[in-house]
């Protein structure tokens, strides 16, 4: 908060750059609703936040749709226009006095309980100039106030502390004559916040910066926002982790990196590392043989749970191959596990060592390296 000094900030807008005059009398005053002191009671507010989004997602229209939706440039949904978004996995949703969230009338920036979250943020053909680019990525002016800019940055912190990103839905409404009463439709897509390092390095240098926000699919949002709730339950005897982006997910496959290039990039790296194999039934009746002892074709990817395991249960099918479920091991310690599960002491040393998905968060840059 000291970083911020009293003075006039700009916010970009299409005509011109609008003033906000900061005074730190009002950072103070926000931070107290934005943070409290009691942390029993931002903890609440943040589990609410979160349980308030999933109930919509099912609501929600795909990514593809939605930047469809966005091309139109149009404030008015024609019948062709609306088959068209459908038929993208768009859901058309009518108008709706109950909740603020399918309101055409309401402000930008929709707050979650307390006013201390962003819940949602509209977008209204012809009143910005925003550009969505070609990967879905799009800003989002804050709001011309100070605490909607200090809560812009506040929520960047939290999906930075959270790692699997801080999850709000993104609306646009159009004009089509339904009946008297309901003239407007919605359509919805969750989105996380992104590129947000710079923006948290000096509050007074990027209050009034605007927010990055990435289209992402129904299950991703569902997969970040369950990641929160695990986080507020009791302590396990395994850490936690932060869900891995869908692009990274089938990147690193099991199907991907097996027998290709890519993993073979994976094992140097591992052995350039000092990284050892979890398992004691290594070559030579070793214990976490180190991997740069080994030829490459001596090192193999396990599974943590089997593939015959999951082909007994279809529903593991989408995860067996995920990287989260896939640790280096060697050759030898893969086939003395055969189809079990690996037992406490095997998972310790997973843990300890680290999954594939886990290198691909913490190292990923330095393993395309190699």
């Amino acid at each position: 908060m000291n970083e911020i000094q009293d003075g006039a900030y700009k916010i970009s807008s299409p005509s011109d750059a609008k003033v906000v005059n900061v005074k730190k009398s009002q950072i103070k005053s926000a931070l107290n609703i934005l943070c409290p002191r009691k942390i029993d009671l931002l903890e609440s507010d943040i589990l609410n936040h979160f349980n308030a989004l999933r109930n919509y997602i099912q609501f929600c229209s795909s990514p593809q749709s939605f930047r469809t939706a966005w091309g139109l440039r149009s404030e008015t949904l024609s019948p062709y226009d609306a088959d068209r978004l459908i038929k993208e996995g768009a859901q058309l949703i009518p108008q709706n006095r109950e909740t603020r969230i399918f309101q055409y009338n309401q402000q930008g920036n929709e707050l979650g309980i307390n006013k201390r979250l962003i819940l949602a943020v509209r977008h209204s053909e012809g009143n910005y100039d925003d550009e969505l680019n070609d990967v879905g990525q799009f800003q989002y002016q804050s709001p011309n106030n100070t605490s909607g800019m200090l809560r812009c940055r506040w929520c960047q912190y939290l999906a930075d502390q959270f790692k699997g990103g801080f999850i709000l839905l993104a609306v646009m409404w159009f004009k089509t004559p339904i009946n008297e009463k309901v003239n407007h439709v919605f359509i919805a897509t969750p989105v996380k916040i992104v590129n947000i390092i710079n923006d948290l390095t000096d509050l007074g240098d990027s209050l009034q910066n605007p927010l990055n926000l990435q289209l992402i699919a129904r299950q991703e949002a569902l997969s970040s926002i369950n990641h929160v709730f695990t986080l507020a339950e009791p302590e396990s005897d395994y850490q936690k982790h932060f869900p891995l982006e869908d692009g990274l997910t089938r990147e690193y496959s099991f199907d991907k990196i097996n027998t290709t290039s890519k993993g073979r990039t994976i094992k140097r790296w591992a052995q350039k590392t000092g990284k050892r194999c979890p398992g004691i039934h290594c070559k030579n009746n070793q214990n976490h043989v180190e991997f740069k002892d080994l030829r490459l074709s001596e090192i193999t990817f396990g599974h943590i749970i089997s593939q015959k395991w999951a082909n007994t249960y279809p529903f593991l099918s989408e995860t067996v191959n995920h990287p989260d479920n896939l640790y280096l091991t060697c050759r030898n310690c893969n086939s003395s596990l055969s189809d079990l599960f690996p037992g406490k002491k095997l998972r310790d040393q997973i843990e300890l060592t680290g999954t594939i998905g886990d290198w691909i968060r913490n190292y990923e840059v330095e393993i395309k390296k190699k």
